[in-house]
């Protein structure tokens, strides 16, 4: 009688489904656990919640993603747009890219801070650590007087270096405007790049949106890339 209880209390909450009810019952939480906010997206998903489900009751009863890594999504975008452009590409490509930096967990501030101290390897194999990328060392090379190109400037090098390395903003994709190049930021998908490569339903979920208008925007930042 008390897994019926409990069963029926489950069934009660918002998004929660029999199946789901069934996997939270065997992993021993219950409606309070949801309703106190004593368990996280990434502990749904551990005890066998379906991904998508543990997303919509995440966002229902505003539950943590995870207790380790510690931030929600929304603060984790606002990190990202306080990045340097490079940096802000790679986080926000890491969402659509790596499961695992979507869910929360904390792994990919882990590892974008990893990446941001790598030190720069040069070919003979031993680390300089000078924060320099091969882009700049290779446009400094170019733009320097008697170079490989004798009709080069270093105004026009600059200038294909920085169109080169700036990613293309997501309002260059056809059918997406300012309100939803805003309302992408947010999960961090800033550039053309990024929304490219995005998860589909991670984004769709962490929004509040349709899978389907995620997906178009994604295909047609697929076709403006190639």
């Amino acid at each position: 009688m008390a897994d019926e209880d409990t069963r029926d209390a489950l069934l009660s909450l918002s998004c929660v489904g029999p199946a789901t009810a069934d996997v939270l019952i065997d992993a021993g939480v219950d409606a309070r656990d949801l309703e106190s906010k004593a368990v996280s997206h990434a502990e749904l998903v551990e005890v066998g919640v379906n991904p998508g489900v543990a997303a919509r009751i995440r966002r229902e009863h505003s539950l943590q993603w995870s207790f380790e890594g510690g931030q929600d999504l929304d603060q984790r975008a606002e990190q990202v747009r306080g990045l340097h452009d490079e940096e802000r590409e790679w986080v926000a490509a890491s969402y659509g890219d790596d499961e695992a930096s979507a869910d929360g967990s904390g792994d990919a501030t882990a590892e974008e801070s990893a990446w941001r101290e790598q030190p720069v390897t040069p070919s003979d194999g031993t680390e300089t650590g000078i924060d320099e990328t091969e882009d700049e060392a290779a446009w400094r090379d170019r733009s320097w007087p008697n170079g490989d190109d004798g009709e080069a400037s270093p105004e026009r090098d600059e200038r294909e270096w920085r169109e080169q390395s700036e990613p293309t903003p997501v309002t260059a994709v056809e059918g997406v405007d300012e309100a939803d190049a805003r309302l992408l930021a947010r999960a961090g998908v800033t550039s053309v790049r990024s929304l490219a490569t995005a998860h589909v339903e991670h984004v769709a979920d962490s929004l509040g949106v349709s899978e389907e208008a995620v997906a178009a925007w994604k295909r047609a930042a697929v076709d403006h890339e190639q």
